[in-house]
């Protein structure tokens, strides 16, 4: 049901006291399509937190903070037998979950959800907590994520802003203010100590720091709140302040935000835009051209009858995949030529093709050095997936055929949602584990009673895969 709130930026009612009651009233009787969406959401996630714990930027980060006196805490480290304090253990799961470039993301913020909310509310919830206070924890937090990013977006992303750590530490402050049961004044106080940590670059994309950027948002969220909850405060009008975050980090006008929380107590952001869970462990702007390859793949004569292979995307996706020739699994994460030569040659892509460095096959090195990318400049440069101008594929053919694909929309997006059966069988393959029962009780979340016991009981069956090696 709509809620009734402010909705209306100004002097007397700043953004961040709008967004402060929203996250602490909204009610809880939310449509089936959000709660299934956060339910294969966290599941998602959780599989990541628990495959990418052996990742030697998860495994370097543990180490580093043990180091530093941080190894005790009941909050509960995945993949290490440590405990850490609720910002730590929120800071490494975070880590853990973005190390394979496999957790989900969503389209207005540009941001990886899931892999900043979840692991700050499971540094923080209690013994008791059900799994519905989870859920409208994470709606909570997703809500302000995806209509900041309506209101900043794209001109924040474009200027190099990560906002995984930007958007993402705002974002966690509000879920675990709303577990924590924040009054509004005390939430609208998180979020605007959040607002003057919230830093990350795109242009560590390609190195460890990338995944360190969404720990360090999650780190912010659990602390933000914590120093608002005992009184500390922020400048509510830090959002739309000519010298405040909107002004300085992505050059929009107060207006923007305005109408961007006009949405709030209506239809849900989730509801709205989905919540894209991956079937291939790269970034998500290489996945309109793995649909164009896979299409491709089953009418071509093989990868060997290939000449040539031309890519036609948004120039604003281009930037963010910059290498041509990858030399690790970092920069194969962002490289377009690799991934669209995985969907020609192999028809597809899976952490086995990251851990094997297939970019280095022949094969592929040959359909990688065979690719031309042009980037054009979107017509609503507003919207991350315009349908009108979709990615395009052309190979051509030794032969001088040419074959040609498009894809307007990636797997994840409500008009393509990802299976339940999908992602019980992902999580399967990051974890290592579950058996039908365990994987049963596990996509049951919403519904238990206890939900930390829930997952750490998963987290604890766990059977890693062997040890990712270390270059």
């Amino acid at each position: 049901m709509p809620l009734s709130l402010r909705t209306s930026v100004n002097a007397a009612c700043p953004a961040l006291n709008l967004l402060g009651d929203f996250v602490a009233s909204a009610p809880p009787d939310l449509p089936d399509g959000v709660r299934r969406a956060v339910r294969n959401s966290i599941v998602d996630v959780f599989g990541c937190i628990l495959g990418g714990a052996r990742m030697p930027v998860a495994v370097a980060s543990a180490k580093t903070m043990r180091s530093l006196g941080a190894d005790h805490g009941s909050a509960r480290v995945f993949g290490t037998a440590h405990g850490a304090p609720a910002h730590t253990a929120a800071m490494l799961n975070a880590v853990s979950g973005h190390a394979l470039e496999f957790d989900d993301w969503e389209i207005p913020g540009n941001t990886h959800p899931s892999v900043v909310l979840f692991p700050s509310l499971l540094a923080v919830m209690e013994e008791g907590t059900p799994g519905m206070d989870l859920l409208m924890a994470y709606v909570a937090g997703f809500e302000v994520i995806a209509r900041l990013g309506e209101a900043l977006n794209f001109e924040h992303y474009d200027a190099g802003w990560h906002s995984t750590a930007t958007l993402g530490s705002i974002g966690a402050a509000a879920a675990v203010a709303r577990l924590h049961g924040l009054s509004p004044v005390q939430t609208a106080h998180a979020l605007s100590i959040a607002i003057s940590r919230a830093s990350g670059l795109t242009c560590q994309f390609g190195a460890d720091t990338k995944a360190l950027q969404a720990g360090f948002a999650a780190e912010n969220g659990v602390v933000s709140a914590a120093l608002a909850a005992q009184g500390a405060t922020g400048r509510l009008e830090a959002l739309e302040h000519p010298r405040g975050f909107a002004a300085l980090m992505a050059g929009v006008p107060p207006e923007r935000i305005g109408a961007a929380l006009e949405k709030l107590g209506n239809l849900l952001a989730v509801a709205e835009y989905g919540i894209l869970i991956k079937p291939w462990p790269s970034c998500g702007y290489t996945h309109r051209v793995m649909c164009c390859a896979l299409d491709l793949a089953r009418m071509h004569p093989g990868a060997g009858a290939i000449h040539s292979i031309d890519l036609h995307l948004p120039d604003f996706h281009a930037a963010i995949l910059p290498f041509h020739h990858p030399r690790d699994r970092h920069e194969a994460l962002f490289s377009l030529p690799f991934v669209a030569a995985m969907g020609l040659a192999r028809e597809g892509l899976t952490l086995d093709d990251l851990e094997q460095e297939r970019w280095q096959d022949p094969d592929i090195a040959r359909l990688i050095e065979c690719t031309n990318i042009h980037p054009f400049r979107p017509s609503r440069p507003l919207l991350n997936y315009d349908p009108l101008e979709p990615d395009r594929m052309r190979v051509t053919l030794r032969g001088g055929g040419q074959l040609e694909a498009v894809c307007a929309l990636p797997p994840g997006t409500p008009e393509f949602p990802v299976s339940d059966k999908a992602v019980v069988e992902k999580f399967r393959q990051n974890a290592g584990h579950g058996s039908d029962a365990d994987l049963e009780e596990l996509m049951a979340w919403p519904e238990t009673h206890c939900a930390r016991s829930l997952f750490e009981r998963i987290g604890d069956l766990t059977c890693m895969a062997p040890a990712v090696r270390v270059a």
